[in-house]
């Protein structure tokens, strides 16, 4: 009797946890891989006569926020990839802003699908 007492709970349990653990999957960053990072514009501005795109930006999930500052305090200068809404790759130039903390630039040839607030990946390109 008290092995049956015992075994509802459990059974309970095993039935409700992974709900909790699915849960706590959907809350990870979305990336395609490691070397990808899910981004933020703050600030997007284009300028037609100059055909270039300035993009102020951050991490979108705070789970990346090292991953991230490690890529620009290694690639700053450097040319990147961005990923948007389009699903097409784009280069773009990454620069760190050193006043700033945890915030990168991105300069692009336009014009590019950017507006505040957009979502986009980024990553450094196979050398």
């Amino acid at each position: 009797m008290l092995k049956r007492i015992v075994s509802v709970p459990v059974v309970a349990l095993s039935l409700i946890l992974p709900m909790f653990s699915g849960s706590q999957a959907a809350k990870q960053p979305t990336t395609v891989d490691s070397g990808t990072i899910a981004c933020r514009a703050l600030e997007a501005h284009t300028d037609d006569e100059l055909k270039v795109t300035v993009i102020v930006f951050h991490q979108r999930d705070e789970a990346q926020r090292s991953q991230l500052a490690a890529l620009l305090r290694e690639h700053s200068g450097a040319m990147v990839e961005v990923q948007s809404g389009d699903a097409a790759w784009r280069r773009a130039r990454l620069l760190r802003l050193k006043s700033c903390f945890g915030r990168g630039l991105l300069m692009l040839a336009a014009p590019a699908p950017f507006s505040d607030r957009a979502e986009f990946m980024l990553r450094v390109p196979p050398k």
